[in-house]
């Protein structure tokens, strides 16, 4: 039931996210153990080469596909050619000691070194990436409960070669019924935490959509004040500068009047594809208003923020020489925090730096900083059409 049931589940899940990183090998992993466990279940009912030969190549397979799939989702190493080499000799044990030697025991101990070999290196990859992952918890618990799962196929193996095999298969004792209760255990576990990892994908995933801007790629404004949000909390932990720069594309209604939307829609995309290039992947940049833009830079102070500026303007004057004929140029404002700053005083002020970069002929920076010691806000001028600083004093 528990099979039949997680088949259908990530079937399901297949068809309506087919992106996720893994998810077809598992489900076909799930859907091969359907008549695997048919098989088994129907063993001494139907002829031994159904319900052990290929009932064991189909219990490999499922666990092929298990063991490709989470290692897909994790992005972990995968070791498949010397799994399926390993799983192609446990099988050959299999056969041999089934359809032409009757001998229970090597059955028993190559299949338990197979479960092993696959359980212990999918356990230590998955706690292995946990520390960076938003599935940390559920990695651990997976990855520690594949481990001991491990380890009880390396004890039971040990255990059948020195005790031997019992004689019925449902027989009460420890080692049997611990094997029943730890494949049921198994097929729920591993099912129910890959699940709750696509799950968390699948959120941040619409998180991310969410506070992603569908014309130019970047952040929306949900995005980049979230993420301004979280630099100043890191700011102001670590006592690290941040800068910010507020870009306005000059004329903008001009181009929408006289080219059509269509035009403009295409000189967002291109701005905001040229300054993200020249960004570090520690920035952020976020389309703020209709054609404004706002960059988030780290650890950066105002003098440092002005040579990014320079960057950026010389990207977007660059769009005319590579064909696009959009004549385009930048207005910033750019401002420091200061550590008695938040989000609003901060954008604020950045504002204000721009608005002075329009009022003096736009194609040009102005930087308002804090002055720290009377808490007045003091502007620097830019010549226009070059961008450098000029401290005020």
């Amino acid at each position: 039931m528990l099979v039949v049931m997680f088949a259908f589940v990530f079937l399901w899940v297949h068809r309506a996210y087919p992106s996720i990183r893994g998810i077809r090998s598992t489900v076909f992993g799930y859907l091969v153990g359907v008549p695997c466990t048919l098989l088994m279940v129907a063993r001494g009912h139907i002829p031994g080469f159904l319900s052990i030969s290929v009932g064991n190549l189909l219990a490999m397979i499922s666990l092929l596909c298990l063991y490709d799939g989470t290692a897909r989702f994790i992005g972990g190493r995968r070791w498949l050619r010397e799994l399926i080499i390993l799983s192609g000799a446990g099988l050959a044990v299999v056969v041999y000691y089934s359809e032409i030697r009757s001998d229970i025991v090597p059955r028993i101990v190559a299949m338990a070194l197979v479960f092993a070999a696959f359980r212990l290196p999918l356990a230590w990859e998955l706690i292995r990436l946990s520390s960076g992952s938003a599935n940390r918890g559920t990695m651990r618990f997976l990855g520690a409960f594949l481990a001991v799962l491990g380890l009880f196929n390396l004890y039971r193996a040990g255990m059948t070669l020195a005790y031997g095999a019992p004689e019925n298969f449902m027989e009460r004792n420890a080692v049997q019924t611990t094997t029943l209760v730890t494949t049921v255990l198994y097929i729920g576990v591993s099912g129910l935490c890959f699940l709750v990892m696509a799950a968390h994908e699948l959120i941040a995933k619409s998180v991310e959509a969410s506070e992603r801007d569908p014309l130019s790629g970047v952040l929306n404004r949900r995005g980049i004040e979230g993420r301004l949000k979280q630099e100043l909390e890191r700011s102001e932990r670590g006592r690290q500068r941040l800068s910010l720069a507020l870009v306005d594309i000059d004329h903008f209604k001009k181009i929408n009047d006289t080219q059509g939307h269509a035009a403009g829609d295409a000189a967002i995309r291109e701005v905001a594809s040229a300054m993200a290039r020249q960004l570090r992947t520690s920035d952020a940049l976020g389309r703020y208003g209709g054609d404004e833009f706002l960059v988030v830079l780290p650890m950066t102070m105002a003098s440092e923020a002005v040579v990014v500026a320079e960057r950026l303007n010389e990207a977007v004057n660059g769009l005319e020489s590579q064909g696009l004929n959009l004549g385009l140029t930048l207005s910033l404002g750019i401002t420091e925090a200061s550590p008695d700053d938040d989000a609003i005083s901060l954008l604020a002020r950045a504002d204000e730096a721009l608005y002075q970069a329009k009022s003096a002929g736009r194609n040009c920076m102005r930087t308002a900083l804090p002055e720290r010691t009377f808490g007045d806000v003091v502007v620097s001028e830019v010549p226009s059409g070059r961008l450098g600083l000029r401290m005020a004093k």
